[in-house]
């Protein structure tokens, strides 16, 4: 059988048992300190514990604290959305900087405002014409068929030929014989011929060919 120590001897070394057991406890609960990094000690070191927060929050990549504390929210109000509308007060009409213009005196004709223009002016509507060639290229009138005037004067042309000048200052050339029978005042009568030519009959019945010059 295995032999027990005596009670005496276990009396002694049970107080350091439990010494070495508290001490084992003691460095288990101290907590073990780790060195701050260079930052945080600087952070550390500020006096100001606003700028000391600031610097904190920097290194923990926050935003800048606001300013200044903010306004608290209005509490609502019974009635929703109308209370709130009707809190809202009303936006006063800008007073005109230029004075209004002065009324017309009773019996003074004052200058109408001029009115203005139509938007769009309506399209004009084709004539029931368009596009027939007779009523877009209308006849030239029929020409006078025949002249009858009094001979104003008589003379010659560069040709050496007869001519005869009408009332209005028309002037004729004889283009054959010259007529020894005509005097100025006699009526003669100018009539259209064949390919654009002109005959002249005379109070003697006689019948020239002639030409205008003039």
């Amino acid at each position: 059988m295995k032999a027990w120590p005596r009670k005496g001897s276990r009396a002694r070394w049970r107080p350091a048992l439990v010494s070495l057991l508290l001490a084992s406890l003691a460095c288990a609960a101290q907590p073990v300190a780790t060195p701050a990094s260079p930052p945080l000690a600087a952070c550390a070191d500020i006096t100001d514990s606003a700028a000391r927060l600031a610097c904190y929050d920097k290194l923990a990549g926050r935003g800048a604290a606001p300013a200044g504390p903010q306004a608290p929210a209005a509490p609502p109000q019974p009635g929703g959305a109308q209370a709130a509308a009707a809190t809202v007060p009303t936006a006063v009409a800008p007073v005109p900087t230029t004075a209004p213009a002065p009324a017309a005196a009773p019996g003074s004709t004052a200058a109408a405002a001029p009115t203005p223009p139509s938007a769009a002016a309506p399209a004009p509507s084709f004539p029931q014409s368009f596009g027939l060639y007779g009523a877009e290229h209308p006849r030239p009138p029929p020409a006078t068929p025949a002249l009858e005037a009094r001979i104003a004067a008589l003379g010659k042309s560069a040709g050496d030929h007869m001519t005869v000048t009408l009332d209005g200052g028309a002037l004729w050339e004889l283009v054959d014989d010259s007529d020894p029978l005509l005097a100025v005042g006699d009526t003669v009568t100018i009539k259209r011929a064949a390919l654009g030519s002109y005959l002249m009959s005379t109070p003697t019945k006689r019948t020239h060919r002639v030409r205008r010059l003039d």
